[in-house]
């Protein structure tokens, strides 16, 4: 799953910059996403610990609003 993402790769640090993560907030996402990682790549991965961590990073990353980036046409593209 993250194979080519690593905390210095603009791919995922970059992005999380850019929604405005405070670098405690980024830490732990990345953390959850490592983790997800190897979970996948078991052969019985939790599905509901694995559900938990998606929840807990999307909390994380939907509290960015509040420190100043502009959700607004997130998702917007392509509604013409």
């Amino acid at each position: 799953m993250t194979d080519e993402i690593a905390i210095a790769s603009p791919s995922l640090a970059g992005f999380l910059t850019r929604v405005g993560l405070i670098a405690s907030a980024r830490d732990r996402v990345i953390a959850i996403d490592r983790t997800l990682a190897r979970e996948l790549e078991s052969d019985q991965p939790d599905a509901d610990g694995c559900a938990e961590l998606v929840l807990e990073a999307a909390d994380l990353i939907a509290n960015a609003g509040s420190w100043g980036f502009d959700w607004s046409g997130w998702d917007d593209e392509g509604k013409e």
